[in-house]
């Protein structure tokens, strides 16, 4: 018999015999050799179809003996996910989104319109975000934090952000009750029901911003490459700039997190020669092997304006890449915190159910050769990422040379010409409200009852707020148990996070990126950089 202190010498196979229920039937002798030869030292590499019978012999014991009534295609789901997050921090699979036949249809029509109202999920539950500016929904009574309870008396069956999106979606100028959960400062929870129009509202540019700091100092700001007509929209804002005297240009890649690389070499052709390399890719299909070039250059001689590119941790992929091919061409002076440190080639492969694999193929290169992806094969995913945003020097970094013959630095993101520190972090205080949208809540009242917000120009200007506004959104705190401590440096955060909410809330992203320019000393810091510019194309 086994006792709790004896020594298990059998390793596995004691253990299963050990804990084996009173009065249940003893493991047969086959069962205990299988068991102790799979114990046994495995002296070659194990085949794929010997895996795979290995995947068929557990799915199989638990269909038959667990006693509970499992899923089966949810465990499927989950070792295919988990097979998936094993090969790299950045494949993953994208679940099939079931349409109703109608839906479908009305998809294939190009009849779906979406609601104007921006959702997100927490804890599984979908809260509203943001409220389109400019449209009915917005002059309606929904706040952000709203929780989102039925749509047109159902209960919500959306399990994400997408999901939900084409549940609201429906026919331009049609209708949709929205019931919502709003809870209260005091306490008290109230249902509400709102009926919101399903209207075509201005999609947000990828440059939602491009203004003049001063007479002569263009700033542009780009927030992803995973939309279409980036570089168009690029052109766009410089020519603009052009017009209204820019002699040089701050480029604004902060917190993009990349997207296509195409639309990385079109934005690189506005500041580099046709032909010029913008990175190189390798891998173990055809597919994953090319050189992107500069096919259509919009770059002129009376272009040659300096440019400074701003860069941090959240800068990853292919705004990498473009921060990279300047640097490695000398176009750019590159300033703030080194880069998030992806660059990898991926692609989507349909699979049988609708779901699809998005998998990466191959890794990228910046012009002179340098690896810009991290290394992850001894980090979890939650230690990779979060390795994003630790320091990082450049001692034992692969080098290479850019074309004037500077040395820069490759395995682990772009590093910058000029380091910044990194911003602080937002105090207890601040996370709080955040988490509790006030900021938000309070934008929404500061905007609907008007305060003279007439001219997004005049407010940019001089987006201080009165102290009484300070004052407002102080008491809207203290009624959530919010407790924002007095002093000069409070005061300042509250100036400078609640102008940015109010612009949010009235301009939408435009708004807040180019109030943002004005404010904030990275920005200002940035510009003061261009005397490091070498001039050279």
């Amino acid at each position: 018999p086994c006792r709790r202190g004896a020594r298990l010498r059998a390793g596995l196979l004691a253990a299963v015999l050990c804990a084996a229920a009173p009065g249940a039937a003893p493991v047969a002798p086959p069962l205990a050799a299988q068991a102790a030869a799979s114990a046994a030292p495995v002296t070659r590499p194990r085949t794929a179809a010997e895996d795979l019978q290995l995947f068929s012999q557990v799915f199989n014991q638990i269909r038959v003996n667990h006693p509970d009534s499992l899923d089966t295609h949810r465990l499927f789901m989950a070792a295919i996910q988990a097979m998936v997050q094993a090969t790299d921090p950045h494949s993953y699979v994208v679940q099939a989104i079931r349409l109703s036949p109608q839906k479908e249809a009305e998809m294939r029509a190009g009849k779906l319109h979406p609601v104007p109202v921006e959702f997100s999920y927490s804890g599984g539950a979908a809260i509203v975000a943001r409220i389109a500016a400019g449209t009915v929904a917005a002059r309606q009574d929904i706040l952000p934090g709203d929780e989102l309870l039925a749509v047109d008396g159902r209960p919500v069956r959306a399990e994400s952000a997408m999901e939900l999106e084409i549940e609201l979606a429906g026919p331009r100028g049609s209708t949709v009750t929205l019931t919502l959960e709003r809870r209260r400062p005091d306490g008290s929870v109230v249902e509400l029901d709102r009926i919101v129009k399903r209207e075509r509202f201005a999609e947000e540019s990828a440059v939602p911003v491009a203004t003049l700091l001063d007479d002569s100092t263009g700033y542009i700001r780009i927030t992803t490459f995973a939309a279409d007509k980036v570089a168009e929209d690029l052109r766009a804002a410089i020519e603009k700039l052009d017009r209204t005297g820019m002699r040089r240009l701050v480029l604004d890649l902060r917190d993009n997190g990349g997207g296509s690389v195409a639309e990385a070499a079109a934005v690189a052709g506005e500041f580099l020669p046709a032909g010029t390399v913008v990175y190189t890719s390798e891998g173990r299909r055809a597919a994953a092997v090319d050189t992107g070039r500069v096919k259509r250059s919009f770059f002129r001689n009376e272009r040659r304006y300096p440019i400074v590119v701003m860069i941090d941790a959240g800068t990853a992929s292919a705004s990498e890449l473009v921060a990279g091919a300047l640097q490695d061409h000398d176009r750019g002076v590159i300033v703030g915190q080194p880069s998030f440190g992806k660059s990898l080639m991926m692609q989507g492969f349909p699979l049988s159910d609708g779901s699809a694999l998005v998998l990466v193929i191959g890794q990228v290169r910046t012009p002179c050769g340098r690896a810009v992806q991290r290394q992850y094969r001894s980090l979890t995913t939650r230690e990779y990422y979060r390795a994003a945003r630790a320091e990082r020097d450049t001692i034992g970094r692969p080098t290479c040379k850019s074309v004037s013959g500077r040395t820069l630095y490759g395995g682990g993101g772009i590093y910058p010409d000029v380091r910044t520190p990194r911003p602080a972090d937002a105090p207890l205080w601040w996370l709080r409200a955040s988490e509790l949208d006030l900021p938000l809540k309070w934008a929404n009242q500061y905007v609907a009852a008007g305060n003279g917000l007439t001219s997004r120009a005049a407010f940019v200007e001089d987006p201080t707020l009165p102290a009484a506004a300070l004052t407002a959104f102080r008491a809207l705190a203290r009624e959530n148990a919010v407790a924002i401590p007095d002093g000069g440096e409070a005061d300042t955060r509250l100036q400078h996070e609640l102008a940015l909410a109010v612009a949010y809330v009235k301009w939408g992203n435009p708004g807040l990126y180019e109030v943002e320019a004005r404010i904030d000393p990275a920005v200002r810091h940035a510009a003061q950089q261009f005397g490091r510019f070498s001039g050279r194309p």
